[in-house]
């Protein structure tokens, strides 16, 4: 079994998780997986579904995958980049963003079939990206970096974040709220959409990897060591679950 990377539901019941030119799809809340034709084998680092049938996932040399049918066929996409992309998040089947190394940004309004390079500003490596609406959006990378857009990314400016460790998952769930996550159990939360970053207590030195928030309060976060932490007051404090435990409750 390779390893997965990635994962996206866009209900409780349909969802699809990536990895080493690998594709698995369920569509009965994850009872059970089924593997897709990806038609690569390069290593695919993110994946993001808008609803059942739309689906992108992104990876090594610039790889871009799209379906329309829910995998049924995935095809490529001319990202005009060979730079490995990391993270892609669409606000809906049509607008959408990629972010990988050396500051690469892309930007769709069509779905992929063009893609636009945008300007970040930074040489750094760029992990993840969310975005609350078609123009308000944050990236996260390498050195702390986290970078923000109000006009759909015409232009991307540096917040300040207070920490040097890199930024590997950023969650956006509103225009005011998001949260942040990275190395050395880095933790920072912004109340006012990406302008000031607050760093919060974690408990632990083992590093993050993803964030998730369905809502301001409501959160998750993983890293190494099977770490997983829960918030159900945006963060304010943290609680650790056990991971055997949670694989038992889920």
């Amino acid at each position: 079994v390779s390893w997965l990377y990635s994962v996206s539901f866009s209900d409780a019941n349909n969802g699809t998780a990536v990895g080493i030119g690998e594709i698995l799809r369920t569509t009965d809340g994850g009872t059970t997986w089924n593997s897709q034709s990806s038609g690569t084998t390069s290593i695919l680092h993110s994946v993001c579904f808008t609803d059942s049938s739309y689906g992108n996932a992104v990876g090594e040399y610039g790889t871009i995958l799209r379906t329309t049918n829910a995998g049924a066929i995935w095809f490529p996409q001319l990202s005009g980049t060979t730079n490995d992309l990391y993270g892609v998040y669409f606000i809906d089947k049509n607008n959408g963003t990629a972010v990988g190394r050396y500051g690469t940004i892309l930007m769709t309004t069509n779905g992929g079939d063009i893609w636009t390079l945008q300007s970040s500003g930074t040489g750094f490596w760029l992990y993840d990206v969310s975005f609350v609406d078609v123009n308000n959006g944050l990236v996260v990378g390498d050195g702390g970096t986290i970078l923000r857009t109000t006009n759909g990314g015409i232009t991307w400016s540096s917040q300040s974040s207070g920490t040097q460790y890199s930024l590997y998952g950023i969650s956006y769930t509103d225009l005011y709220n998001g949260t942040a996550v990275g190395w050395n159990g880095a933790i920072l939360r912004t109340t006012d959409g990406g302008t000031t970053w607050i760093s919060q207590s974690s408990g632990t030195t083992n590093g993050f990897r993803s964030v998730f928030f369905t809502n301001e309060n409501n959160g998750a976060v993983v890293g190494e060591d099977g770490t997983i932490l829960h918030t159900t007051n945006g963060g304010v404090t943290f609680i650790e679950d056990e991971e055997n435990n949670f694989a038992q409750l889920h």
